[in-house]
């Protein structure tokens, strides 16, 4: 090659390696969170911290399970526990739309707000519809869960800042891992229903509800005399994004409050329960103003017409009460399956 030859080309070399540099760059772009309830936009990635070991968790499992679905969703349900147990099967017999559960251990607004815009990114095509069951401590103050902290499919969805600061709580041995027990003795179905889990195994090892009514009874007594605000901030603000999103998307979710077991509910009612019960209801009504929603209050049994024997404990629902919510909720609001 002549010299000229080879002074000609280096220019050409220097725009191969400028524009090289701007792959390598784009390849370190990933998503933050936006204004206004829209889907995310490109951020810097946060860096892995050195030595973090990777802790099981409901989040990851059910983001593995959606990516292995033939067909995407058409109605994602949300919730907490309480909610595993609705069958994305059954309100496809009722609706004709393909399901998949969502709900999961404290089940956040932050959950929903990750899965959702994970749901849109992957089939923007699909229409979305929402059935977000909740309860009167659904918005209180909770930490990210690891699964929000470490996948880095949901991780992406919130400032790298949030998610470096609850990285602090991350284990970094294996021996720090927090018991796995329950994870590890649930089984759940191809569309994110719990099919079988420790309720299960109590009850066939003799545990009776009206134990697991005792135990319920105190638990949420005791809760509801703490003086925590039933709204946190956080849990709010993430409820509302993923509301503006939903708006944005064309979807008109339905707010559905679960029920509890009438022997909680009397107990509890006076302990505390009835003043969050009546804030977060308030603040629902409030934001029917801004955004395209249903709320169903369905937290007295008797709205379902459910049976009381059919429950694991004063807060946790089988499959047969299950099948009745989804009746009463797809009868009274129809408009969100449409």
């Amino acid at each position: 090659m002549s010299p000229s030859s080879s002074a000609a080309r280096r220019p050409i070399v220097l725009v191969a390696l400028v524009l090289a540099g701007v792959v390598v760059v784009g390849l370190a772009i990933t998503w933050r969170e936006s204004g206004a309830g829209r889907a995310a936009v490109p951020d810097k990635a946060p860096s892995e911290p050195a030595g973090e070991v990777l802790v099981p968790n409901d989040r990851t499992v059910k983001a593995d399970l959606l990516e292995k679905l033939e067909r995407p969703p058409q109605v994602l349900i949300f919730g907490g526990s309480r909610a595993t147990r609705f069958e994305p099967s059954y309100l496809e017999r009722l609706t004709g739309l393909r399901g998949f559960n969502l709900a999961l251990q404290n089940g956040r607004p932050e959950d929903a707000w990750a899965f959702v815009n994970r749901a849109h990114i992957d089939h923007p095509k699909t229409r979305l519809h929402v059935v977000w069951f909740i309860h009167v401590e659904a918005f209180r103050a909770q930490g990210l869960t690891f699964g929000l902290i470490q996948d880095e499919r949901l991780s992406q969805f919130f400032p790298a800042a949030l998610i470096a600061r609850e990285r602090e709580k991350v284990p970094r041995t294996e021996a720090e891992i927090p018991d796995r027990k329950d994870l590890n003795l649930t089984t759940y179905g191809a569309d994110g229903v719990v099919l079988r889990n420790r309720y299960d195994i109590r009850l066939e090892n003799g545990y009776t509800l009206d134990r697991g009514l005792e135990w319920s009874v105190n638990k949420a007594v005791e809760r509801y005399a703490t003086t925590t605000p039933a709204l946190d901030p956080r849990s709010t603000k993430y409820f509302e994004k993923t509301l503006r999103l939903l708006d944005r998307l064309g979807a008109k979710p339905a707010i559905v409050l679960m029920p509890l077991h009438p022997t909680l509910l009397a107990a509890v009612r006076p302990a505390g329960w009835e003043t969050r019960h009546r804030e977060v209801l308030d603040y629902l009504e409030g934001l029917q103003k801004r955004y395209d929603f249903v709320t169903l209050d369905l937290s007295r049994l008797d709205s379902v017409d459910g049976d009381p024997d059919a429950f694991y404990d004063g807060f946790h629902i089988t499959g047969s009460n299950a099948r009745r919510v989804l009746d009463t909720v797809v009868r009274r609001a129809p408009a969100c399956f449409e």
